[in-house]
């Protein structure tokens, strides 16, 4: 479970105290995957900062007496809480909303609370780099999911494709790796398929409405991807070097992986994934250090990679390859150091 910042652990424990549920210290700690020990912590914080919080054999609770007071936010700024689009890199996004909601919650806080609040926010900065976004499009297509309304679009697809007038259902937006992704069932394919935002030239609204499938979602719809493409599984293994066994052991877990690390440091990496362009695009920035085990249609793709590389910076000494030969199928659970032999009797 990943961990929630303090300050906003505390509000929620504030709010689960008050249901009146009784909630105890192990509760609490499954409750947000930390030790025991934070949570005395926390309900000592709260204690400090005038929060009445009783103890009882059946668990913490909140004088009924004791509440925050109302908090008074206009839908945009509730829009603007919900979606911090700041954090994303919409040009021209909700700031000023943002600012003013805060704004209202930190005037609800007690002031030891509000302090560290501030402090925190003062010292904490999110931006992650995307792809261009014109603003008018982003909230025409988040409308258009809002309404459940389709739209026509008129996109570009990658490299020089030519300009297409689509109509699609939106389902969802989605940010993924640095770019804001349109999830839709497009009339004209007849599939459920993604459109990259930055793409999209402009948005018309149709009268017509349409109804998600119960079975939608896009953690479902990008299960299995390396980043945003899809495909057909297939499993991947990598020989990464101790030099950078580290920085890959620090990488965001992919669902499925499995890292073994060897006695000399090696990193051998194994996972299954839905589309080898985007592994390669991440391997090659290792170069040397990181070494396509299998599948033989990998390595292809990064050895290609690495020549248009060296190609494009004038080296001219490069050597003709040699084919790859097909790698020997090996379980996987035998894919690792070789045992010891047994002692002589």
């Amino acid at each position: 479970m990943a961990k929630t910042p303090r300050v906003s652990r505390l509000l929620e424990i504030v709010s689960l105290l008050q249901a009146g549920q009784g909630w105890t210290a192990p509760a609490l700690a499954a409750r947000f995957g930390m030790s025991r020990t934070r949570v005395f912590n926390d309900i000592r914080a709260l204690k400090d900062a005038g929060v009445p919080v009783q103890s009882s054999p059946s668990g913490y609770r909140i004088d009924p007496s004791f509440f925050l007071p109302a908090l008074q936010l206009s839908v945009g700024e509730l829009l603007a809480l919900l979606f911090p689009e700041e954090s994303f890199g919409v040009p021209g996004g909700n700031g000023e909303m943002l600012r003013s909601a805060r704004c209202k919650l930190l005037s609800c806080l007690p002031r030891p609370v509000r302090a560290s609040a501030e402090e925190l926010m003062a010292r904490t900065s999110v931006a992650l780099p995307t792809a261009g976004v014109n603003r008018d499009v982003f909230e025409e297509v988040r409308a258009a999911v809002a309404e459940r309304r389709r739209i026509a679009i008129v996109y570009s697809g990658r490299g020089t494709h030519p300009l297409r007038r689509l109509e699609v259902d939106p389902y969802g937006v989605a940010f993924r790796k640095h770019a804001w992704y349109l999830v839709a069932y497009s009339v004209t394919h007849r599939e459920v398929r993604k459109f990259r935002v930055s793409r999209i030239g402009a948005v018309e609204p149709t009268p017509l409405h349409f109804t998600v499938p119960k079975d939608f979602s896009l953690e479902a719809f990008f299960a299995g991807s390396w980043y945003v493409f899809g495909g057909e599984p297939q499993e991947i293994a990598i020989r990464f070097s101790p030099a950078i066994a580290r920085l890959i052991r620090e990488r965001v877990p992919h669902p499925g992986q499995t890292v073994q690390t060897f006695s000399d440091g090696t990193l051998f990496y194994r996972a299954p994934v839905r589309n080898l362009d985007e592994v390669a695009w991440w391997l090659v920035q290792y170069g040397a250090e990181a070494e396509v085990v299998y599948p033989p249609a990998l390595r292809e793709k990064v050895i290609a990679l690495a020549l248009g590389v060296l190609r494009a910076h004038d080296v001219k000494d490069v050597r003709p390859r040699t084919p790859y030969p097909e790698a020997p199928t090996v379980p996987t659970h035998l894919a690792g150091e070789p045992k010891p032999p047994p002692p002589r009797a």
